[in-house]
């Protein structure tokens, strides 16, 4: 029996990667490297219009994907996909993306396949038009955490990974609003929501939620997950994945009262205060409701007068460092 495939929605400097591999070493399910096929060739397929397999285009995507293929995956598997690539006539992009997430991996063979796609909401549509019965895990961290992550993944002076903060808050906002357009319109049975710093500070009794979403028993080599032959080639691959081969780091948020200015901080909870309530973050600089107009907090626990209800229980920071 083939199981449709799962999808991770979840910003990058997220925590993708961490639940990505925990769950790949579950027996029954396959985690692909980061692959990014979704950036690298489905987001481009316009450019082999009207051409199709004739068109330069056609022949650059080919070359990406088997490049990142080799890297990632292994010569084998690389040159499977070369083959298959080769032998195309026109341009599919549901036998494509069909082959590149079902059937290139060799370790994917009767097991439920487990995607992290970078910006999902650009292929939503088109992933449930190929997979109409697909879940979506939707993993979200404090968009402060995120911009100082951003921040620390770039050597550039003042810039982050997105090329300025304004651009790195939309990229999460974005994210974030369509697992939340997800969650309403496919529901809950379709739609896992959790927080990264859930995962964090009580991992098992989270993995354990996903497991049983995904319909697969919990195995506690999930938790083991750092010690695997998969998670040192990670770590090894990039440098902004070194943490991959570690493990789990309980207190790895919350960091950015150290990392970011109250400026900084203020930037990120104007726009997107009302969003972080949705998902039970603590404003620690701006109110929202009938008290928006004040920029400061007595206390990290005063209430104002916004009462809508978020969906996940509220987290505690702890008392406010600024007051």
């Amino acid at each position: 029996m083939t199981h449709p495939p799962s999808f991770l929605i979840c910003s990058e400097r997220s925590g993708s990667n961490l639940i990505s591999t925990i769950m790949g070493t579950h027996s029954q399910i396959y985690a692909p490297p980061p692959l990014h096929f979704g950036q690298v060739v489905f987001k481009n397929l316009h450019e082999t219009l009207p051409r199709g397999t004739r068109s330069r285009a056609w022949e650059k995507l080919q070359a990406q994907a088997t490049r990142r293929v080799r890297k990632l995956a292994g010569p084998e598997e690389a040159q499977i996909l070369q083959d298959w690539l080769a032998t195309r006539n026109t341009v599919d992009p549901e036998e494509l993306i069909r082959f590149l997430y079902l059937q290139v991996p060799s370790e994917a063979t009767n097991k439920r396949v487990f995607i992290k796609e970078n910006n999902l909401h650009q292929l939503l549509f088109f992933i449930l038009n190929c997979f109409p019965d697909a879940k979506f895990v939707f993993q979200v961290r404090d968009p402060r955490d995120f911009l100082a992550s951003a921040r620390a993944a770039t050597a550039a002076p003042h810039g982050n990974k997105f090329g300025s903060d304004r651009g790195a808050l939309r990229v999460w906002e974005q994210d974030q609003r369509t697992g939340l357009q997800a969650l309403a319109l496919l529901g809950a049975d379709r739609v896992f929501l959790h927080r990264y710093e859930d995962l964090l500070i009580d991992s098992e009794a989270v993995v354990r939620r996903i497991c049983s979403f995904l319909g697969v028993d919990f195995e506690p080599e999930m938790l083991e997950f750092h010690k695997t032959e998969k998670a040192s080639q990670l770590a090894d691959s990039h440098k902004q994945r070194q943490n991959i081969n570690k493990p789990l780091m309980e207190n790895n948020f919350a960091k950015y009262r150290k990392a970011l200015t109250q400026a900084d901080i203020r930037m990120v909870e104007r726009p997107l205060g009302r969003l972080m309530h949705t998902f039970g973050y603590p404003l620690d600089l701006i109110l929202l409701g009938k008290g928006a107009k004040k920029s400061r907090r007595k206390t990290s626990a005063e209430q104002s007068s916004f009462q809508r209800r978020p969906l996940l229980p509220p987290l505690d920071y702890g008392p406010s460092p600024f007051f």
